[in-house]
C-alpha cells in the first residue's frame, strides 16, 4: 500500500517582499482630520477619557505620567521622549500620579481652555510634566481593515533608537508648528499627522512580538509573501494550491502557519481584503456594481453580493445608501470637527440627525440644512 503526500518544496527562505502590505492597507484608512493640543501640566492632575469617536496619541516631552487603559489595566509609567497611540480610542486615564484627582476631558477643558494654537495649562505645586497630543480621526464611510489589527495600546518608547530617530524629529516638527501658529499652520499640521500616524504603525510592525493579525505574519517570511500576493493581486482566481507554490511551500504548512499568524485562512483573507476594497469602492466614484465585483476578481454579480453581505451584513447596494450620520456634541467637542464631518457627509450625500443640541447654533442649523 502506497501513501500519498503532498510535494517536498525546496527549503529556500522566498524573496523579499515584492509589495508593500503595510501602504496598501494605509490607503484604505484616509485620516480625514487631526485635532492638536499642547499641554504644561503642573501636578496634581488626572484626565480621563471615557469615549471618543477619534484615536487619541500623546508624546510626553518633559517629566512623566501615568496612563492605564480601562479599569483594570496595568498602569504604565509614560516618560520624557515616550509616544503612545490608542488606535481603537480605549477608554483610559492619563494622570500625574495615582493620588490625582481624574475628572472627564470635557470638563477638563471647561476648567482649562486652549487657545487658538491649542495650548493649555494647569497650574499646581507638583512636577511639571509637558505634553503634546492630540486625536486621529478617520473617514467614517469608510471599512478601516487597519485598526483591528492593531492593540488597544501602542506605547514607543523613547530610548528606543528606531523613536528616537524617525518619531522623534516629525513630533519636535508639529511642536514648532503649534508654538509657531504661522500661517498655513494647519495645513502642515494635517500633513504631519500622516506622517506621525504611518511612523507610529511602522514601529509597531516591525516590533514582531508585539504585534497582531497580518501585522504580525508580515514578520513570517512565508506568510509575509502569501500577504503580499493577494494584496497586490487580490483579483486573480487565487487558491490555496496556487498561492503555496507561488510562496514555494506546501498546501498545508501554509494554511498551518497563516491561521495561526493572521487569525484566518489565507482564503477567508483574501475574501476579506477583496470586499473591504469594493465597499469602499461604493463610497468613492460611482461605478457600476458590475464593475466594482469585477475590480474586487469577482466575475459573477451573484457571488459577488453573497460575499460582500456575508463579510458586512449588507447588500452592496444597501452599503453605497449611506445611513444618517448623527451629529454629537459629547463625541465631537471641536466646532471645526463638527464641520469637517459634516462637509464629509455632503460629499457622499448622508443624511445627518442631531442627537445633541449642545453644538453651537450656526452648526446646528447648518447640519438642519445639510440633512434636509
Amino acid at each position: 500500500m502506497s501513501i500519498r503526500s503532498e510535494p517536498r518544496h525546496a527549503a529556500v527562505p522566498p524573496p523579499a517582499l515584492p509589495f508593500d502590505v503595510l501602504t496598501d492597507v494605509m490607503e484604505q484608512v484616509r485620516l480625514e482630520g487631526t485635532v492638536y493640543f499642547s499641554a504644561e501640566l503642573h501636578a496634581p492632575w488626572g484626565i480621563s477619557i471615557v469615549r471618543s469617536a477619534r484615536a487619541p496619541f500623546y508624546a510626553v516631552t518633559a517629566g512623566e505620567c501615568e496612563l492605564q487603559v480601562g479599569r483594570r489595566g496595568a498602569v504604565r509609567q509614560v516618560r520624557a521622549g515616550d509616544f503612545v497611540l490608542l488606535p481603537n480610542a480605549a477608554p483610559h486615564v492619563v494622570r500625574s500620579g495615582r493620588d490625582a484627582l481624574v475628572v472627564p476631558f470635557d470638563s477638563w477643558l471647561q476648567a482649562h481652555p486652549m487657545d487658538r494654537r491649542g495650548a493649555t495649562r494647569h497650574a499646581g505645586p507638583g512636577a511639571t510634566t509637558r505634553v503634546t497630543g492630540g486625536f486621529f480621526s478617520v473617514d467614517p464611510l469608510r471599512i478601516n481593515p487597519l485598526f483591528g489589527a492593531l492593540p488597544p495600546l501602542i506605547h514607543l518608547r523613547g530610548t528606543d533608537r528606531r523613536v528616537r530617530e524617525s518619531l522623534a524629529p516629525t513630533l519636535r516638527l508639529v511642536e514648532t508648528e503649534i508654538a509657531a501658529g504661522s500661517l498655513g499652520a494647519r495645513t502642515v499640521l494635517r500633513r504631519l499627522a500622516d506622517v506621525l500616524f504611518i511612523q507610529a504603525v511602522r514601529l509597531h510592525a516591525d516590533d514582531g512580538g508585539q504585534a497582531a493579525g497580518w501585522l504580525r505574519g508580515l514578520a513570517e517570511p512565508r506568510v509575509g509573501r502569501a500577504l503580499a500576493l493577494l494584496h497586490e493581486r487580490y483579483a486573480e482566481p487565487w487558491t490555496l494550491e496556487s498561492l503555496a507554490r507561488e510562496v514555494g511551500t506546501s498546501r498545508t504548512l501554509l494554511a498551518v502557519r497563516f491561521r495561526e499568524l493572521v487569525g484566518e485562512p489565507p482564503m477567508a483573507y483574501l475574501t476579506r481584503w477583496r470586499i473591504t476594497r469594493a465597499a469602499n469602492l461604493l463610497h468613492g466614484a460611482r461605478q457600476p456594481l458590475a464593475r466594482v465585483a469585477e475590480q474586487a476578481g469577482y466575475r459573477s454579480d451573484a457571488v459577488f453580493s453573497k460575499a460582500f453581505r456575508r463579510v458586512t451584513g449588507q447588500s452592496p447596494r444597501e452599503w453605497r445608501k449611506p445611513a444618517p450620520f448623527a451629529v454629537n456634541q459629547i463625541v465631537h467637542s471641536s466646532n471645526d470637527r463638527l464641520q469637517h464631518d459634516m462637509d464629509l457627509c455632503v460629499k457622499h450625500r448622508v443624511p445627518i440627525i442631531i442627537t445633541s443640541l449642545r453644538a453651537p447654533d450656526a452648526v446646528v442649523e447648518a447640519a438642519h440644512g445639510y440633512g434636509g
